[in-house]
């Protein structure tokens, strides 16, 4: 897989919130549920060459989600 770019935000594969990881590792841990979600696993939002970039866009994404990372419903 080929990445335009450095930071990718990635949705958790377990608990569905939203966390920015540099492709250049390949991998991070997510806050909520400690899943360690990797590029080519876990799906990929969007990839952004700024890091503040990707931080403004998982902010905005998790607001959508309750504290615990689920995803609410309705």
């Amino acid at each position: 897989m080929v990445m335009r770019g450095r930071y990718a935000v990635v949705e958790c594969a377990v608990c569905g919130s939203y966390l920015a990881l540099d492709v250049r590792i390949g991998y991070r841990k997510c806050p909520y549920c400690g899943y360690v979600n990797r590029i080519g696993v876990s799906r990929v939002v969007k990839v952004f060459d700024n890091p503040r970039d990707a931080s403004e866009l998982v902010k905005e994404l998790n607001s959508l989600t309750n504290v615990s990372g689920f995803k609410q419903l309705g």
